[in-house]
């Protein structure tokens, strides 16, 4: 399958979202189908097609999840000690970039400065 499938975090979260949302149509229709007024006639549930869509989309889905959580384990598995803390460092620059930004709008220099100089020290970079 094509990697965008695994990666992107919207295609993630859309199809279990929508093999939710089938399963929920097509077992309200299963119902419609196989119940008669407070009685359900089991012997026909495999007769109708809507019994096998929600089959059918219950096998995607645990499939799906399965080959995520592979995927997803393989990848932390690949990861060095230094990677990982590069990771992080990248999160945590972005984020100091965000807050820098909005205290460098609101004024707060010496703020700015004061915080600047404790991500230096974070991350080992020597002051001069």
């Amino acid at each position: 399958m094509p990697d965008i499938i695994y990666r992107n975090p919207w295609v993630r979260a859309l199809i279990p979202l929508l093999c939710a949302t089938v399963v929920g149509v097509a077992s309200s229709a299963l119902i419609v189908e196989v119940a008669t007024g407070q009685d359900i006639d089991w012997s026909a549930m495999p007769k109708k097609v809507s019994f096998y869509v929600v089959l059918a989309c219950v096998v995607v889905a645990c499939a799906y999840q399965v080959k995520l959580a592979k995927r997803d384990n393989e990848l932390l598995k690949g990861f060095t000690p230094k990677q990982y803390e590069a990771c992080i460092r990248n999160r945590v620059a972005e984020d100091v970039a965000k807050r820098s930004k909005k205290l460098i709008n609101e004024g707060k220099i010496d703020q700015l400065v004061a915080e600047t100089d404790a991500f230096k020290k974070l991350f080992g970079e020597e002051q001069k």
